[in-house]
């Protein structure tokens, strides 16, 4: 090719669009990042530890069998609560630190700046991992579902000689599993959305980290305080800002959803009655507020400091 062929041929490559990143690829890539990470994997571990010592237990606790005998039903909404409360508590975690990690890496790495300079766009990024940590907790609960049951029709055959307790439990008890996957989707929502909000908010792993981590144990710890202080100075008012707290709507959700049984939560709850309408718009309140920072910030912040 001539000089001047090459001369005319560079305006045509010049107006070329520049290949950039498809949504789909980089959900890829953010699956792929959480996949070879080493700090995945031993949660996972952790976890299933976790399951094998609760699965022990159980299998050891002669009071939770002598209810099995008396009443199949009662028996089985009390291992529903307990598997619900163990999901909740290590889904959070887990995802608590899988959010804030994903997101606060590309700050404290520098890579965000390599990303958005190659054309992923800094919402179209966000959204990619969310839609990433979206796909984990689906896959989570899937796996959780696989194990309890195992366990259960297991410890149910072992120690009946049938599944007899299990077919024979009326439909409302069937109901009532539905509506702890809803709980349990709802818990881990507002897990990832805090720590996603977390990293955005600092710009930094250790900065999503530690607001992810210490949200939950304050927020419950808050309760103590707030009726403390209402012992003090004798002002109810206190007991009712407890009702505006996250973590003690979340524990509370189990409770009002199914208000014909009395369901109890691991941790604290608020301090004054609260319906099922309360609780929910405070979650999704909640959940919006975390939603709306993290894309705002995202969006409009420069990150080429």
């Amino acid at each position: 090719m001539s000089t001047a062929e090459s001369a005319l041929a560079r305006p045509n490559d010049a107006r070329r669009p520049s290949p950039r990143p498809s949504f789909v690829g980089s959900l890829r890539g953010e699956l792929l990042k959480v996949r070879r990470q080493r700090t995945t994997w031993v949660m996972l571990a952790a976890a299933l530890l976790l399951f094998a010592v609760f699965a022990l237990g159980v299998v050891s606790a002669e009071n939770i069998r002598r209810q099995l005998e008396q009443s199949p039903q009662a028996w089985f909404y009390t291992l529903l609560d307990i598997m619900l409360a163990l999901f909740d508590t290590g889904s959070g975690i887990f995802l608590l630190v899988l959010s804030a990690r994903l997101v606060g890496m590309e700050y404290s790495a520098g890579t965000i700046r390599v990303l958005l300079a190659r054309g992923a766009g800094r919402l179209r990024l966000l959204g990619a991992k969310l839609a990433a940590l979206a796909a984990i907790a689906v896959v989570l609960l899937a796996g959780f579902t696989v194990l309890a049951a195992a366990f259960v029709i297991v410890l149910v055959q072992a120690w009946e000689g049938s599944l007899r307790p299990l077919t024979s439990l009326p439909p409302e008890t069937w109901h009532y599993v539905w509506l702890q996957f809803l709980v349990a989707g709802i818990s881990m929502s507002v897990c990832i959305l805090l720590g996603t909000a977390g990293a955005v908010i600092g710009r930094s792993l250790a900065f999503g980290l530690s607001a992810a981590l210490a949200f939950f144990p304050a927020d419950n710890f808050g309760t103590i305080v707030l009726s403390l202080l209402n012992r003090l100075t004798g002002k109810s008012f206190w007991n009712v800002i407890s009702a505006y707290l996250l973590g003690p709507n979340l524990n509370q959700l189990p409770a009002v959803l199914e208000p014909h049984r009395p369901a109890r939560a691991a941790f604290a709850t608020p301090l004054v009655k609260v319906d099922a309408e309360h609780v929910l718009l405070v979650v999704a309140a909640y959940a919006a507020l975390f939603l709306v920072t993290s894309v705002v910030l995202t969006w409009r912040r420069d990150v080429l400091e």
